[in-house]
C-alpha cells in the first residue's frame, strides 16, 4: 500500500496534482492500493467531474486557508495519516505538507517517508512572499532528513544537490501523460508527420498557449512577441482561465487585433483537438515556480514543437529542448523564432520530427514506467 500527501486535489489541472494522480494510478495498476490525502479539497472541486478517471482513494483533510497558506485542522483522517506505518510520499512546495511530514517522522521514526520536490519558489517582496522564502530555506535545510527525494528534471536535481541534498538520495522522474492521452496524441502525431510541410502562404503559423492566466505565466510577453511579427503571419489560441484574462484580452485587442483568441478552460478532448491544429506551443512563464510544463509533453507527443524560456532553477527549457530550432530561450528572441517558423515550412517540419522524437525517447509512458521503478527503488 502507498500513501501520498499534497496540497491539491488530484487529478486537477496543475502539475503537482497530475503527478500525484499518475503515481497513484501506476501503483494501483501494479496491485498496490493507493490513497491520496489532500489539504485543499473544496466543496466546489468535489462537486465537479474529474478531468481524468480516478482508480485510487482520495481523502480530504479538513483545513483552513489564509491567502496562499493552508493549515490542517484536527480530524480523524489527519490522525490516521500521521500515526500510520504505510510508506508516505509527500509533495512540495507547501509549508503545511512539510510540517506534517516532519510530525509523521517524529511519531514513527522508522516510517518510510519520501519527498517529491516539484519546484523552487521565487519570493515576492510582500509579507507572504517573505514567509514563503523562510519556508523554502527551511525545506532546503531539511533535505538531508529524507532518504529519497524525487524531482522532475536533471536541472532541479543539480539545484537540490547544491542546496544540500545527498546526491545518492535525489532521483529524477519526469512528469508523464496518461496512457490513453498518449495513445490519442500518437495518432495525431502520425498524421502530422506523414503530411508534407505546410505552405505559410495560405495560412498563418498557429501558436497555442495552455495554462492558468496568472501573472507569472507571462501571456502578456507572448502577446507582445506576436505583435512584433508583421503581416499577421502568426495567430494565437489561448486555452485556460484566470484572474489576468480581462487585462490580457484588452492587451490583445490593442496590440494584436483579431490575432488572439481566448477559449477559457476546455476539456481534455477539446485541448487535444486544438493541439492537433497547432504548429508550436509556447510556455512563456518567467519564474522557477513553473518547473515542468506537462502541456509541453502533450504538445511534443502530438509532434508539436514546444518552447519555453531559460530560467534558473527551472527545468522548462530542458523539457522541450529542440535542436532543430534556432532558439536561445530568451524573451527578446521569441518574435524572430515565430517569424522564422512562419516563413520556413521545412524548418517547422524538422522541429516537429525532433519534438516527437524527444518525447518518444525521454518521456513516453513505457520509459516513464521504467524510471518509476528506479526512482522508488531502495
Amino acid at each position: 500500500m502507498s500513501w501520498q500527501l499534497l496540497r491539491e486535489w488530484p487529478p486537477g489541472y496543475g502539475g503537482v496534482e497530475r503527478v500525484a494522480h499518475e503515481l497513484a494510478t501506476a501503483w494501483c495498476s501494479q496491485q498496490q492500493p493507493s490513497t491520496v490525502f489532500s489539504l485543499v479539497a473544496q466543496p466546489r472541486a468535489l462537486a465537479e467531474p474529474d478531468p481524468l478517471p480516478v482508480v485510487y482513494k482520495r481523502v480530504p483533510l479538513p483545513s483552513v486557508t489564509f491567502g496562499r497558506l493552508v493549515l490542517p485542522l484536527p480530524s480523524r483522517a489527519l490522525l490516521r495519516l500521521l500515526r500510520a506505518s504505510e510508506p508516505l510520499h509527500v509533495h512540495l512546495p507547501c509549508p503545511a505538507v512539510l510540517a506534517l511530514a516532519l510530525v509523521a517522522h517524529l511519531l514513527r521514526p522508522q516510517r518510510a517517508i519520501s519527498l517529491h520536490w516539484h519546484s523552487f519558489l521565487e519570493s515576492a517582496p510582500t509579507p507572504a512572499g517573505r514567509l514563503f522564502e523562510v519556508y523554502q530555506r527551511l525545506a532546503e535545510h531539511l533535505l538531508p532528513c529524507f532518504s529519497r527525494i524525487v524531482t522532475t528534471s536533471p536541472v532541479l536535481r543539480t539545484e537540490l544537490i547544491a542546496a544540500g541534498a545527498p546526491p545518492e538520495a535525489v532521483r529524477v522522474l519526469a512528469c508523464s501523460l496518461p496512457a490513453d492521452v498518449e495513445y490519442q496524441a500518437e495518432r495525431v502525431a502520425a498524421q502530422r508527420l506523414a503530411s508534407a510541410p505546410e505552405s505559410t502562404t495560405s495560412a498563418s503559423l498557429r501558436v497555442i498557449c495552455i495554462g492558468r492566466l496568472d501573472s507569472y505565466k507571462r501571456i502578456d510577453w507572448l502577446i507582445e512577441a506576436l505583435a512584433c511579427v508583421p503581416d499577421a503571419l502568426v495567430q494565437l489560441d489561448v486555452l485556460g482561465d484566470g484572474p489576468d484574462r480581462p487585462s490580457l484580452e484588452l492587451q490583445a485587442a490593442a496590440q494584436a487585433p483579431d490575432r488572439v483568441r481566448f477559449h477559457g478552460r476546455v476539456d481534455e478532448g477539446t485541448k487535444l483537438a486544438f493541439l492537433a491544429r497547432a504548429d508550436v506551443l509556447v510556455l512563456p512563464a518567467n519564474r522557477c515556480n513553473e518547473a515542468f510544463g506537462i502541456v509541453q509533453l502533450e504538445a511534443m507527443a502530438c509532434a508539436v514543437p514546444a518552447v519555453a524560456f531559460e530560467h534558473p532553477r527551472s527545468g522548462m527549457a530542458w523539457v522541450s529542448r529542440n535542436e532543430a530550432l534556432p532558439w536561445d530561450g530568451l524573451r527578446n528572441s521569441l518574435p524572430d523564432l515565430l517569424a522564422r517558423l512562419a516563413a520556413d515550412p521545412a524548418l517547422l517540419a524538422r522541429a516537429r520530427r525532433t519534438a516527437h522524437l524527444r518525447y518518444t525517447q525521454q518521456f513516453a509512458r513505457a520509459v516513464w514506467l521504467q524510471r518509476l521503478q528506479a526512482a522508488f527503488a531502495p
